[in-house]
C-alpha cells in the first residue's frame, strides 16, 4: 500500500512539470512551424501583401477572442482538460492551415485556429501555476523558455523542410502527429497519477480574511482590492509587449535604415533580442528562489529601460550598430523575466484574493495580444515623422512602465 501511494504521489510530481512542459512546447513548436512555411503557403493561396496580413489579422484577432472565453472553458473542462483540449484542436488546425487550398478558407481556418491558441496560452499557464503551487516551486521561468527554445527549433526543422522542398501539408503534419502523440503521453500520465483536482490547488483561498458576518463588507473588500490589483497588472501585460513586440519586429529595421547597419547585422538583432529571451528565462526560476520576485521583477524593468536609453544615445551620436545590437541583447535579457512573472502573478492572486488562476492568465493573455496588435500601429507612423530611433524610445517608455508596475503585480 505504501509503495502504491508512493508511486502515485511520484507520478503526480512528475505530471506537475511534464503537462506544463508538453503544452508549452507544443505551442511554441507549432506556431514555429508555421511560420516558415507561411510564405509557400501566400503563394499557393496566391494572397497578395495585403490580402495576407488580413488573414494573418484574423489569426490575432482569433487570440484574443480565445484568451477572452478561456476562463470559461476551465470552469467547463477544469485547467488540464482545457488545455488539452484546446493543445489538441491546435495541432489539428494547423494542418487545415497547411492544407487551404484558397485565401478564404485560410482565413477561416487561422481564425479558428488563434481562438485554440489563445485558449492553449491561458490554460497552459494555469497548469503551470497549478504545479506550482502543488511543489512550492517556481516553474514559470523554465516554461517560457521551453516555449522559446520549441519555437526556435522548429524554426530551424521548418526551413529545413523547406530547404529539402517538403510539401508544406507533409510537414505540418509530421509535427501535429508528435504533437497530438505528446499531449496523448500527458493523458496517460494523468490517468495513471491517479484522481486529483484539477481546480484546486494546493493553496486556496485568500491569505488574509474578510470578516464573515457582513457578506456585503466582504464583497465590498475583495472589489477593493480587485480595482487596485488587476488594473495594475494589465497595464504591466500591455507594456510588456510594447517591449517584446518591437524588440522581435522592429530593431532589424532601426539597425538597417537608421544606423545604416550591413544586412547580416540587421538579421542579427531579432535574434540576439531571443537569445536574451531564452537566457534570462532559464535562470529566472533560481533568481525567484533566491531573491524573491519583487527585487527580480525591478531588475528586469530597470534593464529594459536602461539598455533602451544606451541605445537612444547610440542612434543620437550615430555610432556603430554594433553598440545598438548589445543594447538591443540587454532589453532581450530584460525582457525575458517579464511575461512569466505576469502569468506567474496567477500563483499569489489566487491565493491572496481569491482569483482563479485562469482569470489572471486571460487577463495577461488578452492583453499581451493586444499590445502586440496595436504596437506596429503605434511604432510605424512615430518612426515615420521622428525617425527609427523611436523604436528605442518606444521600448523604453514599455521598460519604465514595466519597472513601475510589474513588481507591484507580481508581489
Amino acid at each position: 500500500m505504501v509503495v502504491g501511494v508512493r508511486t502515485s504521489s511520484n507520478r503526480r510530481e512528475l505530471l506537475d512539470w511534464f503537462a506544463p512542459a508538453v503544452a508549452f512546447a507544443v505551442n511554441g513548436a507549432m506556431y514555429g512551424t508555421l511560420l516558415t512555411r507561411y510564405p509557400e503557403i501566400a503563394d499557393r493561396t496566391q494572397a497578395s501583401e495585403t490580402a495576407f496580413g488580413v488573414v494573418l489579422f484574423a489569426s490575432a484577432l482569433g487570440g484574443l477572442v480565445g484568451s477572452l472565453v478561456a476562463p470559461a472553458l476551465v470552469r467547463a473542462r477544469g485547467d488540464f482538460g482545457a488545455t488539452l483540449l484546446a493543445g489538441f484542436g491546435y495541432a489539428v488546425l494547423a494542418v487545415s492551415v497547411a492544407w487551404a487550398p484558397e485565401l478564404i478558407f485560410l482565413g477561416l481556418a487561422l481564425l479558428l485556429m488563434g481562438v485554440l491558441d489563445g485558449a492553449h496560452d491561458v490554460g497552459m499557464n494555469a497548469v503551470a501555476v497549478r504545479g506550482q503551487q502543488r511543489r512550492r516551486t517556481s516553474l514559470m521561468g523554465r516554461m517560457h523558455a521551453t516555449w522559446s527554445l520549441s519555437l526556435t527549433a522548429a524554426g530551424v526543422l521548418g526551413a529545413a523542410a523547406a530547404g529539402l522542398r517538403v510539401p508544406v501539408v507533409v510537414h505540418v503534419t509530421v509535427v501535429t502527429v508528435v504533437a497530438v502523440a505528446a499531449q496523448v503521453a500527458v493523458l496517460v500520465l494523468r490517468r495513471r497519477a491517479g484522481p486529483a483536482d484539477d481546480d484546486a490547488p494546493a493553496r486556496t483561498g485568500p491569505a488574509t480574511t474578510d470578516p464573515v458576518a457582513p457578506g456585503v463588507a466582504a464583497g465590498s473588500a475583495r472589489a477593493r482590492r480587485l480595482r487596485y490589483v488587476l488594473p495594475v497588472l494589465a497595464l504591466a501585460a500591455l507594456a510588456a509587449s510594447y517591449v517584446e513586440s518591437p524588440g522581435q519586429e522592429w530593431t532589424g529595421l532601426l539597425l538597417s535604415r537608421g544606423l545604416l547597419a550591413p544586412p547580416e547585422v540587421a538579421a542579427a538583432a531579432p535574434v540576439v533580442f531571443a537569445a536574451g529571451l531564452v537566457a534570462s528565462r532559464l535562470v529566472l526560476d533560481v533568481a525567484v528562489r533566491r531573491f524573491g520576485t519583487v527585487p527580480v521583477a525591478a531588475v528586469a524593468g530597470a534593464t529594459v529601460l536602461g539598455s533602451m536609453l544606451a541605445g537612444l544615445a547610440v542612434t543620437a551620436v550615430d555610432a556603430s550598430a554594433w553598440w545598438a545590437l548589445a543594447a538591443i541583447a540587454g532589453a532581450g535579457l530584460g525582457a525575458g523575466p517579464i511575461f512569466p512573472m505576469l502569468f506567474g502573478a496567477a500563483d499569489h492572486l489566487s491565493v491572496r484574493h481569491g482569483i482563479a488562476p485562469a482569470r489572471t492568465a486571460s487577463i495577461v493573455s488578452a492583453l499581451s495580444r493586444i499590445g502586440a496588435i496595436s504596437a506596429p500601429v503605434v511604432v510605424g507612423p512615430l518612426t515615420e515623422t521622428f525617425g527609427m530611433a523611436m523604436v528605442f524610445a518606444v521600448m523604453a517608455v514599455g521598460g519604465a512602465l514595466v519597472l513601475l508596475t510589474l513588481p507591484r503585480a507580481a508581489h
